[in-house]
C-alpha cells in the first residue's frame, strides 16, 4: 500500500485483499476493459479508490444479479459517461424486462399458476378478489401472467418470514393512492403536452416507460431511505 498526498495507492496484492477478487481475476478484468487504466509509477501498477469501487459494483452485479461480463462492461461505460444514476436506472430497465415483456406474455391457467407456485384455489381466488392479482380475461377463460407468478412467489416468501397477510393489501391500498395521483400529473403534464405535440404512439409509450423507470427507481430508494430513518 503506497500513500500519496491526494489518496491512497493499493497494489494489485492489496486490491485482492480489499475485495475478495484474485489477483488474476482483476489482471483479467483490466484486459477486457472493465477497470479504468492502473496508475503507473515506474513499472508498478497501482489502483486508488475508484478502482476499488468499480470491482466492488463488478462483483456485486455479477454474484448479485448474474449478470454477464459484457453486460457489466456496457453498465460500467453508462457510468463512466453519464453517473451512477444512469447506470442504476439502465440496470433496473434491464430487470424489469422481464417483467414488462415476456413476463406478460406468458399466459397461465389457474390449475397451470397452482402447479407452478403450489398455492391453493381458494388462496389464488382470495388474492385475485382482493386485487393482488392480476388474471385478464380471455375467451371466457381467466389467465394469469408471470407478473402474477412473481407476485404470487413474493406474498408467500413474506407469509414464511412471519409478515401477516394483511401486508400487502396495504402496500397496494397506499399504491393505489399513489398511482392516482401520479396520473393527474401525468396527465397534466405529460400526455396533454405529447397530444399537442403530434407525438406518435410508439414514441409516447416508449418516453412512458423511461418515465416508469425513473418512477419504480424513485419509490424504491425513498421507500428503503424512509424506513431506515423510522
Amino acid at each position: 500500500m503506497v500513500g500519496s498526498s491526494d489518496q491512497q495507492l493499493l497494489r494489485i496484492d492489496d486490491l485482492a485483499h480489499e475485495t475478495g477478487v484474485p489477483s488474476r481475476t482483476i489482471r483479467f478484468y483490466n484486459t477486457q476493459g472493465l477497470l479504468p487504466p492502473p496508475i503507473m509509477q515506474g513499472r508498478v501498477a497501482h489502483y486508488n479508490q475508484e478502482h476499488l469501487l468499480v470491482l466492488n459494483i463488478i462483483k456485486e452485479l455479477k454474484e448479485q444479479q448474474n449478470l454477464p461480463l459484457e453486460v457489466i462492461k456496457q453498465l460500467l461505460e453508462i457510468r463512466a459517461q453519464r453517473g451512477d444514476v444512469e447506470m442504476n436506472l439502465a440496470l433496473k430497465q434491464r430487470l424489469l424486462r422481464p417483467l414488462t415483456s415476456s413476463g406478460q406474455d406468458v399466459k397461465l391457467t389457474k390449475e397451470e399458476l397452482m402447479q407452478q407456485t403450489g398455492a391453493t384455489k381458494e388462496q389464488i381466488d382470495e388474492l385475485a378478489r382482493q386485487g393482488l392479482l392480476f388474471p385478464v380475461a380471455i375467451e371466457e377463460s381467466q389467465l394469469f401472467t408471470g407478473d402474477d407468478v412473481l407476485l404470487l412467489q413474493l406474498y408467500q416468501r413474506l407469509t414464511r418470514l412471519g409478515l401477516p397477510p394483511a401486508l400487502p393489501s396495504l402496500i397496494r391500498f397506499q399504491l393505489r393512492q399513489l398511482v392516482r395521483s401520479e396520473l393527474a400529473a401525468y396527465e397534466q403534464h405529460l400526455f396533454g403536452r405529447w397530444r399537442a405535440n403530434g407525438l406518435p404512439p410508439e414514441q409516447q409509450a416508449t418516453q412512458f416507460e423511461e418515465v416508469l423507470t425513473l418512477t419504480d427507481t424513485l419509490i424504491s430508494v425513498l421507500h428503503r431511505k424512509l424506513l431506515y430513518q423510522v
